[in-house]
C-alpha cells in the first residue's frame, strides 16, 4: 500500500467502518425479546396513558360512549452517547494494522455491551423508587414509583389507592404459582380484573436451574415431591435467562404480550461511525455515536420478586 500525505485516514476507515457495523448491528435477542423497539424522530417521546373502559354494557337500542379518565404520561428522552479512537500515523507507516483493528473492536465492543447493559438495567433498577441512573434518567416511572413497587396508584384521580407488583419470596414452584395468581388480581381503575396473562419467567443465570426444574416440559412431578405430585408448570411457560442481571435471587414473572406494549426502546439515531484527520498531531480520528431512550409507560406486565 503506498502512504500519501494525509490520506491515511481515509485508507484505514472502510476497514474499520465494517468491523464497526458488523459488532454494533448483530443480533441482541434479549433486547428484541423483551423490549418494543421504536423510531424516534425527535429528542424525547410522550406516551400518553389512558384509564380503563368498563365492561360492554346491553344494548338497548342507544351505543352507550365510555368515558374515561386520562392516566399518567410517559416523557421518554434521548439520550446521547459517544465514543472517540484515534490512530497515530506512525501506526499506519509501520503497518501495526492489528493494533489498529483491535483498537476498532475495542470501541464497537464498547458500544455493543452498553446497549445491553443500559437494556437490562430497567430491571436491576426496578426495586428503586428515587435517583437517577447512569444516563440521568430518573428510577421512578410516570407515577412516582419505581417498575416494581407495592404502592403503584391507580390513576391520578385514584392516587390514594394502589397495588403491589412487588414482593421478596425466593424462586420456587408454589412462589411462582402465588405471583402468578397475585397479577390476575391486578384490577383496572375502573375496577374491572386486568387481562393479565403471566407467561415468561426471567431469571439470572444463577437461577437458570432452579427455573428449569419448574418449567422444563420433563419436569412432569413438582421438584422434591416424593408422592409424585404433577407440576401445573411443566412446559406452560417460557424461560428467559439473563446473565445481565446482577442480582442472584431476583426474579422475574411477565405478560410477554403486554410486555411488548409498555416496555419500550427508542432509537433516535443508532449506532454510526465517522472520520476525521487532525493535521498537526498527525492522527486519523474515528468515533461512534448513537442515541436512545429507554423506559416504560405502565407497570402492569411485570411482578418482581426481591428475595434479601
Amino acid at each position: 500500500m503506498t502512504m500519501q500525505a494525509g490520506n491515511f485516514g481515509s485508507l484505514l476507515e472502510p476497514g474499520l467502518r465494517e468491523i464497526f457495523e458488523t459488532t454494533v448491528n448483530r443480533p441482541r435477542p434479549m433486547l428484541e425479546t423483551l423490549f418494543r423497539v421504536v423510531t424516534s424522530d425527535k429528542y424525547q417521546e410522550r406516551y400518553q396513558g389512558m384509564g380503563a373502559n368498563g365492561l360492554v354494557q346491553p344494548f338497548t337500542g342507544t351505543v352507550k360512549y365510555e368515558t374515561f379518565d386520562a392516566s399518567y404520561e410517559t416523557v421518554l428522552r434521548n439520550y446521547e452517547l459517544a465514543q472517540g479512537l484515534s490512530v497515530e500515523r506512525r501506526l499506519f507507516d509501520d503497518e501495526q494494522y492489528g493494533i489498529i483493528r483491535d483498537r476498532a473492536q475495542a470501541m464497537a465492543d464498547a458500544f455493543d455491551k452498553t446497549i445491553e447493559h443500559d437494556a437490562v438495567q430497567v430491571f436491576i433498577n426496578g426495586f428503586t423508587d428515587t435517583g437517577l441512573n447512569r444516563l440521568g434518567q430518573s428510577l421512578s416511572g410516570a407515577d412516582g414509583v419505581g417498575l416494581l413497587s407495592t404502592a403503584h396508584p391507580y390513576s391520578p384521580a385514584q392516587s390514594g389507592t394502589t397495588q403491589s407488583n412487588e414482593d421478596t419470596l425466593p424462586l420456587s414452584l408454589a412462589n411462582l404459582d402465588l405471583s402468578r395468581q397475585r397479577m390476575w388480581n391486578w384490577t383496572d381503575d375502573k375496577g374491572d380484573l386486568m387481562a393479565v396473562t403471566p407467561d415468561t419467567l426471567l431469571v439470572p443465570a444463577e437461577l437458570e436451574r432452579t427455573a428449569t426444574q419448574i418449567l422444563s416440559e420433563r419436569a412432569v412431578w413438582e421438584p422434591g415431591s416424593a408422592q409424585f405430585d404433577v407440576n401445573m408448570f411443566s412446559g406452560r411457560m417460557k424461560l428467559l435467562v439473563w446473565n445481565r442481571l446482577t442480582d442472584a435471587n431476583a426474579w422475574f414473572v411477565i405478560d410477554s404480550q403486554a410486555m411488548k406494549r409498555y416496555l419500550i426502546w427508542q432509537w433516535r439515531i443508532r449506532p454510526e461511525f465517522a472520520r476525521t484527520e487532525d493535521f498537526d498531531s498527525l492522527q486519523a480520528k474515528f468515533r461512534g455515536y448513537m442515541r436512545y431512550g429507554i423506559g416504560w409507560s405502565h407497570w402492569a406486565w411485570i411482578y418482581g420478586q426481591n428475595p434479601a
